[in-house]
Formats: structure tokens, sequence, C-alpha cells
């Protein structure tokens, strides 16, 4: 797990693209204001996401969006954080697994095991899940770069309220000065 590439397809692929910086050939706000720097950023937020908000979603073959892809060597360079993500949902995925001794296992002993399969799956439709509820709160109805940064700010308060620490409206307001709006 997490040694070979990963692909974003169908319309998480549009997605992740759409959240992400690329050249400069595509003149959309997203493109101007990206959210994340890579696709590996998106991979790596996206599990938490997706399970904090109990999304799942699964895999989208459409062959209308064109793929995009995370590397191994990037993978490689950041498995240690990946793993972290994996290990945590295995953990505290109380709905898929209720026995605490099994779900210990799942998230540190059945790791490159047959039994794996199944915990894979379950973790690549969280990712997917936080893809569709990263796209939807940030980048949907993004229409200039201010609704970008309204929708982030949005999304941190919603996240907030779900669980836990309040914003620091000072600090979130700094980071408007600084993004030059």
């Amino acid at each position: 797990m997490f040694d070979k590439e990963y692909t974003f397809k169908g319309k998480h692929g549009f997605k992740v693209k759409s959240m992400v910086k690329r050249d400069q050939q595509s003149l959309s706000v997203q493109q101007k204001f990206p959210i994340f720097e890579r696709n590996l950023d998106v991979y790596l937020i996206a599990p938490i996401v997706g399970f904090m908000y109990g999304r799942t979603s699964e895999i989208d073959n459409d062959p209308n969006y064109k793929p995009t892809d995370i590397f191994p060597q990037q993978l490689s360079e950041n498995k240690a954080n990946l793993l972290f993500n994996f290990h945590l949902i295995m953990l505290l995925a109380f709905k898929y697994e209720p026995d605490e001794k099994e779900r210990i296992n799942k998230a540190f002993n059945y790791y490159n095991n047959d039994k794996l399969k199944d915990d894979e799956i379950l973790y690549n439709s969280y990712v997917l899940g936080g893809v569709d509820i990263l796209y939807e709160k940030l980048i949907e109805n993004s229409l200039t770069i201010e609704d970008c940064l309204n929708n982030l700010y949005d999304f941190i308060e919603d996240f907030d309220e779900r669980y836990g620490e309040k914003v620091n409206k000072d600090d979130l307001s700094k980071l408007f000065l600084l993004a030059d709006v």
C-alpha cells in the first residue's frame, strides 16, 4: 500500500485537478487560486475529511474525464504520513469494525496481507468522499477568487463547529490580506 502510482479517475480526477495548482493554460478561478499545490496534498487531507464527514464514494471510471496521478516516488517519500492516516482511520472506524482488537489488527497487523484488501477499499472510499467534500465546499460554486476565500473560510468554520476549537478570525483576516484580495 502506498508504494505504487495512485490515480484519481473520472469525476474525482476532474475535481482534484480543479483544486490543484497547474500551469497557466487554464484561466479558471481555481487555476488562479488553487487550494493545493499537488495531487499528493489532496490525497493526504481527503481521507481525513471524508472520514470526519462520514462520506465515502466509489471509484468513477467515466472516460469523459482525464485521470490524474500521484507518482510512486511522492507516495514513498510521504509513506509515513499516509500510513498514519490509514492507521488512524482503521482505529476509529467503529461502524466498520466494532471489535477493538480487530480494529488494531486492521490498522497495524494486516499490512501487506490479503485481509488488507477490504480495508484499502474502505480507506480509498474515504479518500474519494473527501475529494467530493473538498470540491463541493471549496471550489464548486466559486466564480471569483473572493468566492474561493469565502468558501475556505466557511469550510474552516463548519469544521470548527463540528469538531472543536474556535476559528481565530484575526488570523483568517490576515490570511485574506496576504492573499491581496
